[in-house]
């Protein structure tokens, strides 16, 4: 009796701190740490996988118009075409007799179109689509996808026949593929597959993430010539047979494993590069240290065999002490040239000021002298004249035009003597401030004609510093101990602050990352694989059985791997499942995918949908016995789950015709096509 895979989970992997302590072991990282670099990289334990979906299809419709046959096209005009099928549960085939362009895979190819919204179809085939319909049942809910075709594009939408809703809608090709693949794996309870690649003819380039979706998980629903090369599946590329191995068994444990494995592959090369990055940036800085070193050696050897410069040195520093001294005399001459200045400039206003002052004393007094010897015989303000009773009051003492008391004459002579006395002062005051200008007049031209000549001593000074300095000897010396302090600055710095520059990259955060992702994929794989192990056994047992039925009766024994690799025993010799030939590839392709199958449904785990198509299984080199017995194996494995679907096609159907149903079987008149 099959075990179930949950069971040998519960037995063999224990529970999610179980792991994680593992992990933290294995990876010397204390349990938070771990948690953190888990979530950060979006791994997850799936120690249970969800129920199991089905899918049915119940209906297939589509319409067009093809162009006549060749030798035709003048005499028929385009023909238009309709094709209708209601399939359900259990073995279901379109058949021709001996005709291969009948149509028949084109209706697969359509089918797997609506489901998956990656067209299969050829160009011109789907060029001569107008109209395409198809239902199916995903668990308990019918659901329709229907589209419009012009010039090969899709335009339409998903709907809920129960409530009339429409799930998802698209225009063109890739929007087709997009929304397919979102609805289907939201509905079917799968995680797209992430992967990792390297970039070609880039060996140092991080590798890029990606995901296998819902088309990827789709090729296991389909068996057809052009991938009889993989065991399941048609392609290899991402590990993708082994992915879909775990989806037919629902292997716990595998998603785990699966983004482990790729955030791990992501980090390593992180870490690689940041790693080759400090090696080559320390690398670079003891290269270019090593190249200071070797100049400041050869700058302090050629310093060393340079001459003694002896008079010439003498000269050079007595024309710096020389130059020096002049600057520091011409400076303080220029201090005592402002100073002299500032004195002379300031008497000059003294002096301006106090020659002003004298004018106006004098101005005063003349003027007040010749108004009062005046007889005014007009008012100076309206020109009226001045009477006799006027006249008469400044006999008495009172002006005769505004009747104000008069001076006395000793007052007259004391304001005389006042006034007299104060311009005395200023001119007094004048003599003195001009005789200090004068003085300060001289102290200026003085210190201007030091200035200048302290001026003319730098001036030669500086000269005789260029002459010195043009004697070859100096000019070689001084810059050779000028290459020598700036190397000696270079190599200490180096030396110092940057010894320890190599550190300072810090690849920590990386390594920690790496152990703990490493560590993760490496439990999870143990547990996915010894889940997977135990019921393998089972499997290839059947495999074994289902082989010898359909013509393979020298099959021994096989051994299928975990990573979906297939080894045959057969007369006495070990084979390849790529070493067989292609009808030998073709029947235990079937039947690997027929056992998985049964073991998924037995066990209630596997969550394979539920739908097979098979294209052309009695195309490659079997005969009408062994294609009865494949077809009559398909038969009983869904009568033992009524739930499943197999969709064959077939040019051979006088072959099958007896083994299908009554009523599931569509077989195309003789030479003729199916529409």
């Amino acid at each position: 009796m099959s075990r179930s895979i949950t069971q040998v989970e519960d037995d063999t992997a224990g529970p999610v701190e179980a792991w994680l302590e593992e992990i933290a072991g294995a990876s010397q990282q204390p349990v938070e740490v771990v948690r953190e670099v888990l979530a950060e990289h979006g791994v997850r334990a799936h120690t249970a996988l969800p129920r199991p979906h089905r899918i049915l299809v119940t209906a297939v419709d589509f319409e067009g118009v093809r162009p006549a046959p060749d030798g035709q096209q003048h005499d028929v005009a385009d023909i238009p075409f309709r094709f209708h099928w209601e399939p359900g549960p259990g073995v279901w085939c379109l058949a021709s007799t001996g005709k291969n362009e009948a149509g028949k895979s084109s209706v697969l190819e359509i089918i797997l179109w609506c489901l998956r919204g990656r067209a299969g179809l050829q160009r011109d085939v789907r060029s001569w689509l107008r109209r395409v319909r198809t239902e199916f049942v995903l668990d308990d809910e019918p659901l329709v996808v229907e589209m419009t075709v012009t010039g090969g594009i899709p335009t339409g939408s998903v709907v809920s026949k129960q409530t009339g809703a429409e799930l998802a809608s698209f225009d063109g090709m890739k929007a087709f593929e997009e929304s397919m693949d979102a609805f289907m794996l939201d509905r079917l309870g799968l995680e797209p597959l992430r992967t990792q690649q390297k970039p070609r003819g880039d060996v140092e380039a991080l590798p890029v993430t990606g995901e296998l979706s819902w088309p990827s998980y789709a090729s296991g629903l389909y068996i057809n010539r052009k991938g009889l090369g993989h065991l399941l599946g048609n392609e290899s590329r991402n590990a993708l047979p082994t992915r879909l191995l775990e989806l037919f068994l629902g292997a716990p444990w595998a998603p785990t494993m699966v983004a482990a494995s790729v955030a791990q592959k992501v980090v390593a090369a992180q870490l690689s590069a940041a790693r080759q990055r400090a090696a080559a940036d320390a690398q670079a800085r003891r290269a270019q240290l090593g190249e200071l070193t070797r100049q400041l050696e050869a700058e302090r050897a050629r310093l060393e065999a340079l001459p003694e410069q002896g008079q010439a040195a003498a000269d050079l520093s007595a024309a710096y002490r020389t130059l020096t001294a002049a600057t520091a005399t011409a400076g303080e001459a220029q201090r005592a040239l402002a100073a002299a200045r500032l004195r002379h400039d300031t008497l000059e206003e003294q002096r301006h000021s106090l020659a002003q002052a004298v004018q106006t004393a004098q101005e005063a007094a003349l003027a007040q002298a010749f108004f009062h010897t005046l007889m005014p015989s007009v008012c100076p303000r309206c020109d009226t004249k001045v009477s006799k009773e006027q006249w008469a009051r400044e006999q008495e003492g009172h002006c005769s035009l505004c009747t104000s008391r008069l001076p006395e004459p000793t007052d007259h002579d004391a304001h005389g003597d006042e006034e007299t006395e104060t311009t005395d002062d200023l001119r007094r005051a004048l003599a003195g401030v001009q005789q200090e200008a004068e003085d300060a007049a001289g102290l200026l031209a003085a210190a201007q004609a030091q200035a200048l000549t302290a001026a003319d001593a730098v001036a030669r000074a500086e000269t005789a510093l260029q002459e010195a300095l043009k004697n070859p000897g100096t000019s070689e010396r001084r810059t050779v101990e000028l290459a020598v302090a700036r190397l000696e600055g270079a190599v200490a710095e180096r030396t110092g602050r940057f010894a320890d520059l190599d550190a300072a990259v810090d690849i920590t955060p990386l390594e920690v990352a790496n152990a703990v992702l490493k560590a993760a994929e490496k439990a999870a794989h143990t547990r996915r694989t010894a889940a997977l192990k135990h019921v393998l056994k089972d499997v290839e047992k059947d495999i074994v059985t289902m082989g010898r039925a359909l013509g393979l009766e020298m099959l021994q024994c096989v051994e299928l791997g975990t990573g979906a690799t297939l080894t045959v025993w057969k007369g006495g010799q070990q084979h390849t499942y790529g070493s067989l030939t292609e009808g030998e590839q073709l029947r235990l392709k079937i039947v690997t995918t027929t056992a998985l199958l049964r073991h998924g449904i037995r066990s209630g785990v596997g969550r394979h949908p539920g739908l097979l198509i098979v294209d052309s299984p009695g195309a490659e080199e079997v005969d009408s016995k062994d294609l009865r017995l494949m077809v009559q194996d398909l038969v009983k494995l869904t009568d033992m789950a009524p739930e499943l679907q197999v969709i064959i096609a077939t040019a051979r159907g006088e072959d099958v015709a007896s083994l299908i149903p009554e009523g599931q079987l569509r077989l195309a008149p003789p030479g003729a096509r199916l529409w």
